[in-house]
């Protein structure tokens, strides 16, 4: 069985990532596993990238079919996810990210698992090597849906959950998309998407090993930046994270709709009344009288009054960090 040949692409999906670009590429000419086909796409960047891109496949002269794209105007990440089956000839798609490093033996780990499922995962992903900026490891990752117990989570967990798989390791067959078609809301994760679709399967497959280097900018930089916010722009930057959340939420309650799915729905919306008035709060756009009594309306009092003292005490928090921050630089 394991002799058997799959046809798989190995899909990298790029987007002004001229910096990181040529790792992300090298790793791709580097698979060992054969027949692959190798197709990098680009959503229309505006700095060098495309460019390093045409310069490296002119060049490249290995065993590999080469496919390259460049999207006639920037589709954004969603738009260009999208693309992927079309844009592939293969049974296998195994996504790759344009800042990342696949391992040479990844494509070919990922095809041993789906032939040793006899071709029934729709989806296999695996833990990944942390790299800084400058390409040093610096730990290692697994997937919340994992990390989460020893038998990973529920499917009531997935459907509520807002981290499950790290995306950049996926892998699926063309099965998902012609079960659910393309992913309609633009502002949601693709992850927290083709994690769940794939779960509704019962086909979602581990492979407990990294096989990319995951860029993971964390250090100086970030946390300067975090710590100049004000309570504003922190206000903002976790609207805009609901946002993708709210957005991954109506997906999945239209996923369950196409399969007729229906036990599921009534939780997931439950919860995304919840972020909303979660959101409503952040926001104050809206009187305190009136959050009470949609609250109350709803059934959602305690929620709401859990979620007004998160606020508040969050609210407090950030401000003595920031007199404590403030203290000592002048110190």
């Amino acid at each position: 069985m394991h002799d058997e040949k799959v046809v798989t692409t190995f899909f990298l999906i790029t987007y002004n990532q001229e910096k990181y670009i040529r790792e992300a590429i090298k790793g791709a000419f580097s698979q060992t596993y054969s027949p692959l086909e190798i197709v990098i796409s680009d959503d229309c960047s505006t700095d060098g990238t495309f460019r390093i891109i045409e310069e490296m496949c002119e060049k490249y002269d290995g065993q590999h079919k080469i496919v390259v794209n460049q999207n006639r105007y920037n589709l954004g990440l969603i738009g260009h996810i999208n693309r992927i089956t079309e844009l592939s000839s293969g049974e296998l798609i195994i996504y790759a990210a344009g800042d990342d490093i696949s391992l040479p033996h990844r494509t070919a780990k990922l095809v041993e698992r789906y032939l040793a499922t006899d071709r029934k995962a729709s989806l296999l992903h695996s833990s990944v090597y942390l790299i800084d900026i400058a390409g040093n490891r610096v730990g290692t990752r697994h997937p919340p849906v994992i990390s989460h117990g020893i038998n990973g989570m529920s499917l009531e967990d997935m459907a509520l959950s807002g981290a499950l798989i790290i995306g950049a390791t996926s892998a699926f067959t063309r099965k998902i998309e012609e079960t659910f078609g393309p992913i309609t809301y633009s502002k949601c994760v693709e992850d927290l998407v083709m994690g769940f679709r794939s779960a509704l399967t019962g086909s979602l497959e581990y492979i407990p090993e990294p096989l990319i280097l995951y860029r993971h900018d964390s250090g100086i930089t970030s946390r300067v930046d975090s710590r100049s916010q004000t309570y504003k722009e922190y206000i903002k930057s976790k609207i805009r994270g609901e946002e993708g959340y709210l957005a991954v939420l109506a997906q999945r309650i239209d996923d369950l709709k196409t399969i007729g799915e229906g036990d599921l729905i009534p939780l997931i919306k439950r919860k995304r009344t919840e972020v909303l008035l979660k959101r409503t709060l952040w926001t104050r756009k809206y009187s305190f009288i009136k959050l009470v009594s949609y609250s109350y309306k709803r059934c959602l009092f305690g929620v709401f009054v859990r979620l007004l003292l998160l606020e508040k005490k969050k609210r407090i928090l950030f401000y003595v960090k920031k007199l404590m921050h403030t203290s000592r630089v002048n110190s």
